[in-house]
């Protein structure tokens, strides 16, 4: 739970206690229907404590999830950058690289002569 929610449901709380506190002092000396709305008001803070629970709940499921799918993302550059690394320790030279594979540099192992009669 963030801060601003712990201090929310400090608010929620006191708010939901002074008016409970307030529909029993007011029990009997005051009409019927003014102790049931006091007695509504009361309940409606823990309305607000409970959907602060909720939010925080949330939060942490998608956290949870998050962490998850940057572990996913790590696992899939490394396989990427494994994929890349095999790749290049698998070219013959630099000038292979830069000429589209039409040429080999001389001390190449690849490079095979053009008077050979393969």
């Amino acid at each position: 739970m963030s801060r601003g929610s712990r201090v929310l449901t400090a608010l929620y709380i006191t708010v939901a206690l002074w008016l409970s506190f307030c529909t029993v002092r007011t029990w009997g000396t005051v009409p019927l229907w003014t102790t049931l709305a006091m007695s509504v008001a009361a309940l409606a803070p823990v309305l607000g404590v409970v959907r602060e629970t909720v939010i925080a709940d949330e939060r942490r499921a998608v956290a949870v999830l998050r962490e998850r799918e940057g572990r996913r993302a790590a696992w899939r550059d490394a396989a990427a950058a494994a994929l890349a690394q095999a790749e290049v320790e698998a070219a013959c030279c630099e000038r292979w690289w830069t000429s589209c594979a039409t040429e080999h540099d001389p001390g190449c192992a690849h490079r095979t002569s053009w008077d050979s009669a393969a």
